[in-house]
């Protein structure tokens, strides 16, 4: 297989190593702490901070939703297909958010987002249920589709690369606590008259933060430089990028020993990401509290919004050590925790009984989802960018975004039936995609704490 690192490097011309500058003369972003202002990280951070807040509020919604009136009176297909809607528009939305990022630019296309977020929030309060809220649902699952790549992206370009993993997990931060609050708002509300439609108008927030955030921050200057090399014919730079620009897009993915070999890493991320046990957990959270004592009036919903409380504090784990130990390391402890925790988890449903059983699958339940949110939950969107080289990174990462999405849909839309069919033998099924993840990811997943591809002579 050929080195990823050493083919990138081939590919940088010697003029961009040693001044830092394209032919274009835009200086590359800041590659130290010092060189960025106190400003500019809170710009970066709020960016994240909207983004994630839009993906993680508005897909959370759901759940204390379809505990209300009307919702609770559909049919099982129905709700599915309404808890699916935003999934596929988040498909949609992350290739849309792929193309028109890579072409209109990544500061244009939070507008968009935040656009398609307050027509879909808005939308899904106001309208009858439950079909056009589903097409509204749709539309908003666009903005959360472009917005899982098109802000990690634009904060993966433009964060100092000592702070670009700490930054990046702050995306992941967002998504968790959007959930939380969501939640909370949920149980908040749930007597309230238009309880479901003002959950919906909530969602409109973040949107809005995306929106005064759009003023205030500059375009990315890595998409800027491709730009200006792209119309600069007389420089070694261009005949470099032209040479580069041979093969984009799938088909570059596709012939290039790198491109295949980053494909490849991304889709197992996914899998990581999709099918190792965050949904089972979480689906039998309520029966695991149940089993433990917790079911007496709204002290199962409590005890979910707690656990749900443990996946925002924890991702601060992987906010602290990305840039510490490295994403390998995070990723690869992470995952066997993870791992371990459903393999054990099965085999405790299948040996133990009484008292033992209510107690430690609750441990494991905690467990999991600190080990998840410490690695598999927020790496995935840093990795899925940093994997790829310059050239082909924007294709790369939407096509691994949709696979994500499509993952997702497959599983909400499969999980019932599953469980129906062999209950809490699933554990075994998703330990073992864990097994399958964390062998591959051990042999293959590549560190890429100092990618960089302003200073390849750091790498």
């Amino acid at each position: 297989m050929v080195d990823p690192i050493s083919e990138r490097q081939s590919l940088i011309p010697n003029s961009v190593k040693s001044n830092g500058k394209n032919s274009g003369g835009i200086p590359s972003e800041p590659i130290s702490a010092s060189q960025s202002t106190k400003s500019s990280i809170i710009k970066l951070s709020l960016v994240n901070i909207s983004g994630g807040l839009i993906f993680g509020y508005n897909t959370g919604v759901i759940s204390p939703v379809l505990t209300l009136f009307p919702f609770t009176n559909y049919t099982d297909i129905n709700r599915g297909l309404l808890t699916c809607s935003i999934l596929v528009g988040a498909m949609i939305g992350s290739i849309v958010g792929g193309i028109i990022s890579e072409r209109l630019g990544r500061k244009l296309s939070m507008l968009f987002i935040s656009i398609l977020t307050l027509i879909g929030t808005i939308g899904s309060s106001l309208v009858p249920p439950i079909w056009w809220t589903m097409a509204f649902r749709a539309i908003l699952g666009i903005g959360v589709g472009m917005s899982a790549i098109v802000c990690p992206t634009y904060v993966g370009e433009m964060s100092p690369m000592e702070k670009k993993g700490t930054l990046g997990t702050i995306f992941q931060l967002a998504i968790t606590f959007g959930i939380f609050i969501s939640n909370v708002f949920g149980f908040a509300l749930k007597n309230e008259k238009y309880n479901f439609r003002i959950l919906f108008a909530i969602g409109a927030a973040p949107g809005v933060f995306l929106l005064i955030t759009f003023f205030f921050i500059q375009e990315s200057t890595k998409w800027l430089n491709r730009v200006q090399a792209k119309k600069t014919k007389t420089t070694t730079l261009l005949i470099n990028q032209k040479k580069i620009n041979n093969k984009v897009g799938i088909k570059g993915i596709l012939t290039k020993p790198i491109g295949r070999f980053s494909l490849f890493i991304g889709v197992i991320l996914a899998v990581n990401n999709q099918l190792t046990g965050i949904n089972a957990f979480m689906f039998f959270s309520p029966s695991i509290f149940s089993a433990a004592g917790i079911k007496n009036g709204n002290d199962p919903m409590i005890a979910t919004i707690l656990l749900m409380g443990w996946n925002v504090i924890t991702t601060f784990i992987a906010t602290f050590l990305i840039d510490r130990i490295g994403r390998r390391k995070l990723m690869l402890v992470g995952t066997l925790v993870m791992t371990l925790s459903c393999i054990v988890s099965a085999i405790l449903y299948l040996t133990i009984s009484g008292t033992t059983l209510s107690v430690l699958p609750v441990i494991f339940l905690f467990m999991f989802v600190a080990a998840f949110e410490g690695s598999a939950g927020p790496l995935f969107w840093i990795l899925v960018i940093e994997i790829f080289p310059e050239d082909i990174r924007d294709v790369g990462s939407t096509i691994l975004n949709s696979v994500q999405w499509s993952f997702n849909i497959a599983l909400s839309f499969s999980f019932l039936s599953l469980v129906n069919l062999i209950g809490n033998n699933t554990f075994f099924i998703f330990g073992g995609f864990g097994i399958i993840c964390l062998v591959i990811m051990y042999i293959y997943l590549p560190e890429t704490k100092n990618d960089d591809d302003d200073d390849e002579d750091e790498q």
